[in-house]
């Protein structure tokens, strides 16, 4: 083979090396810009505006300093937000009978009274770039309304009396904190468990299931109404909430007679403090909680407040506990 065809054989080999190299370049390049465009894609732009409750709120910036001012609030940021973006949550956060995230919530520096005791004023102070609370209570809607003029961004939940009302308001505080893939994470987890619990039970008889739970230490018992997390739970958990057959819309005192009346075949008793039941002392003492078929038939299992009375995104752990209990040979 002569000089001159040995060259350019070479010289043709060597622009092929560079062909390839280049349209892997290429390749690598439109990659890289994909992964950069989808990463864009995921991140929420501010200034941010969400609809709540029939109303726009603009959020300027990703809020650094969140004020949850409710316990079911507080639990579903720091689901998602690290606690030094958190400047106030509520005392309750530190009980762990009712809480889940106490570890992070200790973290937080500030801590007020929830429900009943907000103070406008002192809650300002903590010059919070967003609000975040449970419009239930009478103070709560007064603390809101003097919020509201504040002109700090505010987050008002309604309720978290469903599953899916749970899920809902997950998906708004993730938007809100600019954690919007992460609360849609979480949600798609629930609602496939939920699927799931709900196969699983299909065509299953429905026992009644009455629950009764004080409202805080030493209220003593209640018999928990449709208003309550507890009674979506136990339906979706395949069962009747006994509480409909005493005709009760609301929660309400629980005197021995009404238990007797409705006679559940399933008892659930919420713990204030875990491992104590004093609040429970005056009906399960009193002439005729023995003869309660329920109890008779081993049927009354013990819950804490977090678990049953405290909506979160765990609820969807206590729905399959509680659909295992009432129907063991589903799952």
């Amino acid at each position: 083979m002569n000089k001159k065809k040995r060259f350019t054989i070479s010289l043709m080999m060597l622009l092929g090396v560079v062909w390839v190299a280049g349209c892997g370049s290429v390749q690598d390049q439109s990659e890289q810009s994909r992964i950069n465009t989808t990463t864009q894609s995921t991140q929420q732009q501010y200034p941010l505006t969400v609809s709540v409750d029939g109303k726009e709120v603009t959020i300027p910036k990703k809020p650094e300093r969140i004020a949850a001012l409710s316990l079911d609030a507080a639990e579903v940021v720091l689901e998602l937000v690290e606690p030094d973006r958190m400047t106030v949550v509520p005392k309750s956060i530190n009980n762990s009978s009712l809480a889940y995230r106490t570890e992070e919530g200790s973290k937080v520096k500030n801590k007020i009274a929830g429900a009943t005791s907000l103070d406008p004023e002192q809650i300002l102070s903590y010059e919070a770039d967003l609000l975040i609370m449970t419009k239930l209570h009478d103070k709560e809607k007064e603390a809101n309304t003097l919020l509201q003029q504040s002109g700090i961004p505010i987050i008002t939940l309604e309720s978290w009396s469903t599953l899916d009302v749970i899920m809902s308001n997950i998906l708004m505080i993730g938007k809100a904190t600019g954690e919007a893939s992460q609360a849609e994470e979480i949600v798609v987890d629930m609602k496939e468990r939920a699927e799931k619990v709900k196969k699983a039970i299909d065509g299953t008889n429905k026992p009644s299931v009455l629950v009764i739970s004080p409202l805080g230490p030493g209220t003593g018992p209640y018999l928990m109404g449709a208003s309550n997390i507890s009674y979506d739970l136990v339906r979706l958990a395949g069962a009747k909430h006994a509480a409909d057959s005493l005709g009760l819309n609301r929660t309400t005192k629980a005197t021995i007679e009404q238990i007797i009346k409705a006679d559940p075949e399933y008892i659930l008793l919420v713990e204030w403090q875990e491992g104590k039941a004093d609040d429970m002392n005056d009906i399960m003492q009193a002439p005729g909680w023995s003869t309660l078929q329920a109890v008779k038939n081993d049927q009354v299992k013990r819950m804490p407040a977090k678990k049953l009375l405290n909506p979160n995104r765990y609820s969807i752990d206590t729905l399959e506990e509680i659909a295992q209990w009432l129907h063991p040979d589903r799952f």
